[in-house]
């Protein structure tokens, strides 16, 4: 483990994320500095297909997902299993058109829908993010296995119905196909600006329409709450054609396939899945990069702030290589963070994590602390949600505390693991100045995003909450809650997982009941 510094010491004071929304051995670490333009090869394979035939003519679309060689290529070699599994999950195919000028984009989505339900579905909900973002996204065109479908807005036009012709019987398929027309805001919006063209930078947080997860509770399209994050996906594929000016550096989830330049553009092709969304961001940014197993970790920052772009880099490794060993080896061949515009200090995205900018600029004092203080806490939470959020799905939406209080947990074994347990119990005074701000009131920490007021939500969310989860572990013995963890981790792979699920996953390991727990810290009384 690393000594403790005065850095580490730090922590104690508030680690601030508003929102956010055994392994392979490691390899020697090996660090590779990038100029800021982008180079036009194709790094991820060597013999790549050119963007006209990837995604129909390789049998990426439409055809079973295993017979996929681009979503296996972004698969470290032990997940490759994983396509096997997930015959039913929805297949993203989507032309974006990025212009010059960042103030409209444009594009086009097929999507291969499979019922994976128990009943008939008479309609597919999408979710339109940018319209409560500060943007503003219509969709046209719209047509079902070839047929023209008028859509419905709802939900605030965060939302458009999608009436089938007929209704989809449980494992049938339909291919829904439509445009989109997106207003790109140069201020930002709500959802903690993830969606605009800010500071030279273009962050595309959901800018295409998405499926919702659908449930036990139906669809899982509502009228977006004011806290936290506001997504709630199945795992699915996605083949992105992007067409962006050439000067660009642009960062996304997934593997990039091919890359062309086409007079003042570029075209890529970039490949992901499976993963719970798609995410995108584009600027001037140089690249520090190191290899950890199989998997490239890709660093990104503007040219003015590489100490900061090499810091974020040796911390996401640290953490790969922790959460790896704790919980079940990371799944993919390529991992990014970059340094973005926001209102908050992180966020996360399969595969690839959004950092704010100020964190970078090492003049800069966050909360009373250095920024490069914050930076690694940010960045070690981040990392975590690839384990929790994006491999183990659930509902950020209505049981937040199990994507964001089992990740605060998370982040303190990424201090107990790089430097010690002094630094672990640093970063964990830092819950208690969290819910400090509600004087510690006990509030269930298993109420939905919406139910909390003011500053409820990341008081109990991320402050009280990581307390119940390190409670839990008091309660089941360390190493009993270790397994316990692994376990979960790859019996909710790629599914979703709820709070009675891992409430009864717990006791199976413990032997015990838990339900005194569950009462005292998760649920209204």
């Amino acid at each position: 483990m690393k000594p403790i510094t005065i850095k580490t010491l730090y922590v104690l004071a508030l680690v601030s994320l508003a929102a956010c929304r055994p392994g392979a051995p490691a390899t020697t670490p090996t660090t590779e500095i990038k100029p800021a333009q982008p180079t036009l090869t194709a790094a991820s394979t060597p013999q790549s297909p050119s963007p006209a035939n990837t995604a129909w003519d390789t049998g990426c679309f439409g055809r079973p997902v295993q017979d996929c060689v681009l979503f296996r290529q972004g698969l470290i070699q032990a997940e490759q299993a994983a396509l096997d599994r997930l015959q039913g999950a929805s297949v993203y195919s989507i032309d974006l058109d990025i212009p010059d000028d960042f103030a409209v984009l444009t594009g086009h989505q097929q999507v291969l829908y499979t019922n994976q339900e128990d009943k008939p579905l008479d309609a597919v909900y999408f979710q339109l993010f940018p319209n409560i973002a500060g943007g503003k996204v219509t969709v046209s065109a719209v047509k079902v296995d070839g047929k023209e479908i008028a859509p419905v807005y709802e939900f605030k036009d965060s939302a458009v119905r999608v009436p089938l012709p007929e209704a989809l019987q449980p494992g049938g398929q339909t291919m829904i196909q439509m445009d989109f027309r997106a207003e790109v805001p140069r201020e930002m919006g709500g959802n903690y600006g993830l969606y605009g063209y800010f500071d030279e930078v273009l962050v595309l947080d959901e800018f295409y329409p998405v499926i919702p997860v659908y449930d036990d509770e139906g669809w899982n399209a509502k009228d977006p709450a004011p806290n936290g994050d506001v997504t709630y996906f199945d795992a699915s594929f996605y083949l992105v054609r992007v067409t962006a000016p050439a000067d660009l550096v642009v960062v996304a989830s997934g593997i990039e396939v091919s890359r062309e330049q086409d007079g003042d553009k570029q075209v890529l092709v970039l490949a992901a899945g499976p993963a719970r969304d798609f995410y995108l961001a584009a600027g001037k940014f140089t690249l520090v990069s190191q290899t950890v197993g199989e998997t490239t970790i890709n660093s990104y920052a503007l040219a003015e702030r590489e100490q900061g772009a090499k810091l974020a880099l040796q911390v996401t490794a640290d953490a790969l290589k922790s959460y790896s060993a704790r919980f079940g080896a990371y799944p993919y061949t390529e991992m990014d963070v970059v340094s973005t515009p926001m209102l908050a200090l992180g966020i996360e995205y399969p595969g690839i994590m959004g950092i704010t900018l100020q964190e970078y600029d090492p003049d800069v004092i966050i909360s009373g602390l250095p920024s490069q203080v914050m930076l690694e806490s940010t960045v070690a939470h981040e990392v975590g949600h690839q384990w929790f959020y994006n491999v183990v799905g659930s509902d950020q939406i209505d049981e937040p505390w199990m994507d964001e209080a089992i990740v605060q947990y998370v982040t303190s074994l990424y201090y107990l693991d790089i430097y010690g347990e002094q630094a672990a119990s640093s970063y964990r005074a830092s819950w208690e100045g969290r819910w400090n701000r509600v004087e510690r009131a006990e509030i269930p920490i298993g109420k939905p995003a919406a139910a909390y007021a003011g500053k409820e939500y990341s008081a109990i969310v991320y402050g009280r909450g990581p307390f119940f989860i390190a409670a839990m572990a008091d309660k089941l013995g360390q190493d009993t809650f270790d397994k316990f963890m692994r376990d979960y981790y790859e019996t909710h792979k790629w599914g979703i997982g709820t709070g009675d699920a891992f409430r009864q996953l717990a006791e199976r390991h413990c032997n015990c009941d838990l339900t005194e727990l569950f009462e005292e810290w998760v649920y209204e009384k």
